[in-house]
């Protein structure tokens, strides 16, 4: 269906169904702007230090008066000029997710912070056009028949074209404890969003499952195909998830493409990651490496820990044989530090899946195991129109 006819058919809903008020700030539209999508909602974290993880800003937020949006875009404290290595790779990892976030976020909470809705149909509300460089966006809004579940599609064209637009993030959500916090799904068309926005360099397919509480946060990211500079860095397809608790512990599994240290050459390698930090305490990392400079067939795994400054207390490396992870046919390849120094916590090892795309449980997750969707969502708002 063309975006057109989408936003017709959905405008066909009678206001009668809408909340009263509809088309006046201040009024029903606070419901849809608690709808909205933002970066710190969707966004991973491991130490939670802004700079380094391109986390989100008060200039990300739809409401940066808002409960939610305090502490946005303040640093770690303590921080090391020497961040452990594998740290430093695993931060650059969801920095580049984030960012490839912040791309089609940002016209959205332009458009939804500093503007009206052009038009208001119904129970549907429509920002836009409006034209950010050499690309115009659209924001469609579709309000469920039960309070409090929302509908979203982005939609862009070159500026200047009067061919239709093409949505490129569309997503829904069920508003649950605060404004843009609850359940739902994200998915971004990166290469249907770049061929439009010459700005954007990150090409695949970001699906996103969400859901948050009030003791903290459970992400899962599907990414297909995804690079975040198709010129640097291959694609990958694999599973990315996040836990992160209000008492400042985060848990995060990822998998990219980098340089591990220690490896012969700058050849990058793939990389499943299980990161986890605890805020005034430190953190740990146990990878597994494969391709680049590790022989085929072999895997290292590495362990990594770093103290409250960040810096690395404890390293060891083996290479083991695919099929004997962990066992005796391991070779230690190095070692430095001691085990002892990890926090106390984190002193044995907890490996993500050896297969990239298979979901990880988390029993520390105070919103249970979330999943990313299947497939695009297509705007409609969760339970249906």
């Amino acid at each position: 269906m063309s975006s057109s006819k989408w936003t017709l058919a959905i405008s066909a809903v009678v206001c009668a169904v809408a909340i009263p008020g509809c088309g006046s700030k201040g009024g029903s539209e606070d419901e849809y702007l608690a709808a909205a999508p933002e970066v710190s909602a969707l966004q991973l974290g491991v130490t939670d230090d802004s700079p380094s993880e391109s986390l989100a800003t008060t200039a990300d937020a739809v409401d940066p008066s808002s409960e939610v949006a305090e502490g946005l875009g303040q640093a770690a404290s303590g921080l090391s000029a020497a961040v452990a290595p594998e740290l430093a790779n695993a931060r650059h990892a969801v920095a580049d997710l984030n960012q490839a976030l912040r791309n089609f976020l940002q016209p959205v909470v332009a458009l939804v912070r500093d503007t009206d809705p052009t038009t208001t149909e119904g129970n549907v509300k429509t920002w836009g056009p409006v034209t950010r460089g050499a690309t115009e966006f659209r924001f469609v809004m579709r309000r469920g028949l039960l309070r409090k579940h929302f509908g979203w599609v982005l939609q862009a064209r070159p500026a200047g074209a009067s061919d239709d637009f093409t949505s490129v993030a569309a997503g829904g959500i069920t508003v649950g404890y605060a404004a843009r916090r609850g359940v739902g799904t994200v998915g971004i068309d990166l290469d249907a969003l770049g061929a439009l926005d010459p700005t954007v360099v990150a090409r695949g397919t970001l699906l996103v499952g969400f859901a948050h509480g009030p003791n903290g946060t459970a992400l899962a990211y599907g990414l297909h195909h995804f690079t975040p500079n198709p010129a640097q860095h291959a694609a990958i397809d694999a599973i990315a998830q996040g836990v992160h608790l209000k008492a400042g512990f985060n848990r995060v599994r990822l998998a990219y493409r980098g340089n591990v240290a220690g490896t012969a050459s700058d050849a990058e390698e793939l990389v499943l990651a299980r990161v986890r930090h605890r805020r005034d305490e430190g953190g740990r990392a146990d990878l597994l490496v494969t391709g680049g400079d590790v022989a085929s067939g072999h895997v290292w795994l590495v362990s990594e820990c770093w103290d409250v400054e960040l810096a690395g207390t404890y390293r060891a490396v083996q290479d083991c044989p695919v099929d004997g992870l962990g066992g005796d046919q391991c070779v230690l390849v190095s070692s430095a530090g001691d085990p002892a120094a990890c926090a106390v916590d984190l002193r044995q090892p907890e490996l993500p899946p050896a297969d990239p795309q298979a979901p990880m449980s988390d029993p520390e997750s105070p919103e249970g195991d979330v999943t990313p969707p299947d497939s695009m969502p297509d705007g409609t708002p969760p339970g249906g129109n």
